[in-house]
């Protein structure tokens, strides 16, 4: 009933559509919450205290997946949080 036809289709090609938090946490800039708080130089407490209030927002400063089971599984864009923030005189330039 179904035609198949294979159009250089991998296994990889199709876990990739399938899941793309494979691709999104590879993505350059999307780093885990521990590796943020290196790179911004502010604690987790503060990082998700911006987020609760509405500084960051879900899509461009951090992505959650299906299946996350706590905040530490976030993934952060640190040039677009550090953007945010700078915006919002919550960082120092210098960081």
């Amino acid at each position: 009933m179904f035609k198949t036809v294979d159009k250089g289709l991998t296994l990889d090609t199709v876990y990739e559509y399938a899941f793309p938090r494979r691709i999104m946490t590879k993505a350059r800039g999307w780093v885990s919450a521990q590796r943020a708080e290196e790179l911004l130089g502010i604690d987790r407490k503060t990082l998700f205290r911006y987020r609760d209030n509405g500084t960051l927002k879900l899509g461009p400063h951090f992505a959650a997946f299906p299946g996350c089971m706590s905040r530490d599984s976030y993934r952060w864009n640190v040039e677009a949080v550090r953007k945010q923030l700078r915006k919002q005189g919550l960082m120092p330039v210098a960081a």
